[in-house]
């Protein structure tokens, strides 16, 4: 009988950050100090967790475009295509890459940038499954004062730091000259920098959904920027550690068939999916429905497009390297990634093999 469990850790609140404290500057220092600890509890007590009967222990955060994924566990796809799964919602990033450092997790789906701000080379993970790209899912909403991206300049926004949104958030005040140190940037998770702006706490924010579409809400708000404009930027994979890789090929290529069979079995029962995906992320129908228009779920094609195979790397390096430019030049990187150390397009070639 196949194991899927859904364990829900209680996301730590972040709190507020002094826009003048360089807070990204704290966090890298936060996650260095939780890299070093977890690496010397792996030292002291290894955990085995490269056997072929364990389920693989994959991490998430509440967000639609991870809906097939979950689909493929309630529907019976990863037991079905070999392998058990056992999902895990982190909503802290900085945990999440700490439990993955001390081997407590397999894999991680989160964004493309995030593996560049956490350093998925040090972690030792590599991106294998392309699953979503954001198309207006997050952005940028503001108050009536702010009516163009340059007007952000000494106004306060909130934004998580490591995120899609920060990335985004970044890309888009580069595009209209502004410097992050223009504007007072206040760290706070989405779902707080959502509420933050609701309250009228702070005059912009970059969130996504369902925050995103709550925080418009608030009367006089408006979209200053979302992903639509930028299609492809944000990109949602899964990656998992070198060892699980090394060790349990057939498991990953399992669970990649399993994203697939749930994706064909969305595409010809598109309400039940739905309604599935949407109970399993603890969303209202309409609310699942609505953001669901903000993304979109990426096909074998569209894996193949991004992804790649090992002779012919896909796009996804492209985004590897504009987010590493991004970062780099805001002091959180120090050098741009290597593409072919955070991608391992081999288990995608062995899922589409006839």
């Amino acid at each position: 009988m196949g194991i899927f469990r859904f364990t829900a850790i209680k996301p730590r609140r972040m709190l507020t950050t002094s826009p003048r404290e360089a807070p990204h500057m704290k966090r890298i220092k936060d996650f260095k100090l939780l890299l070093i600890a977890a690496c010397f509890a792996v030292a002291v007590v290894p955990r085995i967790s490269t056997a072929q009967n364990e389920p693989l222990s994959v991490a998430s955060s509440t967000w639609v475009g991870y809906g097939l994924l979950h689909l493929a566990a309630q529907k019976g796809f990863f037991k079905e295509a070999g392998v058990d799964v056992d999902f895990q919602t982190f909503e802290d990033k900085t945990a999440t890459a700490a439990a993955l450092a001390s081997h407590r997790l397999d894999g991680w789906a989160t964004t493309a940038d995030t593996f560049i701000f956490y350093n998925a080379e040090k972690l030792g993970i590599k991106q294998v499954l392309a699953v979503d790209l954001s198309k207006g899912g997050e952005g940028i909403v503001a108050d009536s004062s702010i009516k163009t991206v340059a007007d952000l300049k000494g106004k306060s926004i909130a934004a998580e730091e490591g995120t899609s949104t920060y990335f985004f958030l970044l890309n888009v005040l580069k595009s209209a000259g502004v410097k992050i140190s223009q504007v007072d940037l206040y760290n706070m998770a989405a779902g707080d920098a959502g509420g933050a702006f609701i309250t009228g706490r702070v005059a912009a924010a970059a969130t996504w959904d369902p925050w995103f579409s709550k925080a418009q809400q608030r009367p006089g708000s408006h979209i200053l920027a979302d992903t639509g404009s930028q299609p492809g930027l944000i990109l949602d994979t899964v990656a998992f550690r070198q060892t699980v890789l090394d060790k349990r090929p057939e498991d990953v290529t399992a669970f990649i068939n399993g994203y697939f069979k749930a994706y064909d079995y969305w595409k010809a029962h598109t309400d039940e999916s739905n309604k599935i995906m949407a109970a399993s992320l603890g969303m209202k129908s309409e609310a699942f429905n609505k953001a669901l228009t903000g993304i979109e779920f990426i096909s074998r094609e569209g894996n193949l497009e991004y992804i790649g195979t090992p002779l012919k790397p896909g796009k996804i390096q492209d985004v590897i390297k504009r987010g590493g430019e991004v970062y780099k030049e805001v002091g959180i990187v120090k050098e741009v990634p290597d593409s072919s150390a955070v991608v391992d397009a081999s288990p995608l070639e062995r899922a589409l093999k006839p």
